[in-house]
């Protein structure tokens, strides 16, 4: 019955895109699918209710019905303000995606969208890819996906065919993003929105404070990536199976506190975090109704692995971890890196917990030690390579580059 009722619902919004005039004084936001109001199209559409520029723009907000049932539970704060919210897939929904002069998304669409003449689609991604993307994948590992390798990059193409503008955190994503997605529009290489808040409150100096600052525990933002090939349903993937979190509880709940944030396409299961951890306060998990940036804020360090969150997060100068417990299984298999991953990696690289735990211990408790003015180093020409434009403006130039489109 579901089936059947998109059918009809995507007919009628084929005919609304004939019927309906396009109101360029319109934008619709979305970010990942709907599942939450964050990253990139929450950055613009907070800069553009500041702009009086864009005073006159109708804005609306597109959630997923997971979305609702949070708002259900925890309330008005997860809404954006000022805006008109449609629940994805609804009717209201397609007359707003048929009309709106402008679209400001940050993951590919359902193919059937039709993107009309005097429109303006911004993409902005979600991430500098340290991973393999789309045209530049040989092998499909994507235990979801339902098709063949072809199938799938074409995809891409028709997708991005619909783009107006491209934004890029770097040059290096500038380079690789047309080749990946079969773009041939304009990339705009102005850093990232969602940064602006990290960049105001990295001031040079601030990572090496960090390491000296008085607190009762140090918290570490454990914010990995999903693995293609453990597929759970409906879209959704399985939480890492590592790491061994009694075992960092171990060794690290007298000085330290951990709270994961997982990616948008991974559902947590009970029992994936053992219940005693969190219960112990020793391990906190955030979910789709809190924004990464506020953690990222928030956190003493990050752990990572292959996730484009370290991208971000270096922009605060902090230290960062890498617990790749599976790295020769995702470079040489699942993905292929673009990057000499161990080379650039601007922290140390950890295989199990025992030195994920020596590693931290390491950096916060013995911060003058030779090692880490290595690593200080590394950051240093990271940032310099990847953050050069996350200058805290990134918005300015987007809604400028928006602005000019639409006038």
């Amino acid at each position: 019955m579901k089936s059947f009722l998109k059918k009809i619902l995507i007919i009628i919004y084929h005919c609304m895109t004939k019927c309906f005039p396009l109101n360029r004084r319109k934008a619709v936001f979305m970010s990942n699918m709907g599942r939450n109001c964050s990253g990139n199209p929450r950055a613009i559409f907070e800069a553009m209710q500041k702009d009086t520029r864009f005073k006159k723009i109708r804005k609306i907000w597109a959630f997923n019905g997971d979305f609702f049932r949070l708002k259900r539970e925890y309330g008005e704060r997860l809404l954006p303000k000022g805006c008109k919210i449609v629940r994805y897939g609804g009717l209201r929904y397609y007359f707003h995606i048929a009309t709106s002069g402008i679209w400001v998304f940050d993951t590919r669409q359902e193919p059937y969208l039709v993107k009309r003449k005097g429109a303006f689609y911004l993409m902005t991604w979600h991430g500098t890819p340290l991973k393999k993307l789309g045209l530049d994948m040989c092998t499909l590992n994507m235990a979801g996906e339902k098709i063949d390798l072809k199938t799938y990059t074409d995809s891409f193409v028709k997708e991005s065919a619909k783009w107006d503008c491209l934004l890029a955190q770097n040059d290096f994503s500038a380079s690789v993003f047309p080749r990946c997605f079969g773009y041939k529009g304009k990339v705009l290489t102005s850093g990232y929105p969602r940064n602006d808040r990290l960049a105001r409150a990295g001031n040079i100096g601030e990572g090496e404070e960090i390491l000296k600052a008085k607190k009762k525990k140090k918290i570490l933002l454990y914010a990995p990536t999903w693995r293609d090939d453990e597929y759970l349903g409906n879209g959704f993937y399985k939480c890492p199976s590592r790491p061994d979190f009694l075992k960092l509880e171990k060794e690290l709940k007298d000085k330290y506190r951990i709270i994961v944030k997982l990616h948008y396409l991974v559902k947590l299961r009970p029992g994936d975090i053992p219940q005693s951890c969190i219960d112990s306060g020793f391990v906190k998990v955030y979910g789709n109704d809190i924004d990464i940036t506020s953690l990222y804020l928030k956190a003493d360090a990050l752990i990572g692995d292959y996730t484009s969150a370290v991208f971000d997060y270096s922009v605060l100068r902090r230290p960062m971890f890498f617990f790749c417990y599976d790295l020769e299984n995702y470079r040489d298999k699942l993905r292929g890196f673009y990057l000499d991953f161990e080379k650039i990696a601007p922290g140390p690289v950890s295989r199990n917990e025992y030195e994920l735990i020596h590693d931290i211990k390491k950096t916060f408790e013995n911060s003058n030690d030779g090692d880490q003015k290595d690593y200080r180093e590394k950051l240093k020409c990271f940032i310099e390579t990847f953050n050069k434009y996350d200058d805290g403006h990134a918005s300015e130039r987007v809604l400028e580059e928006i602005y000019k489109a639409i006038n």
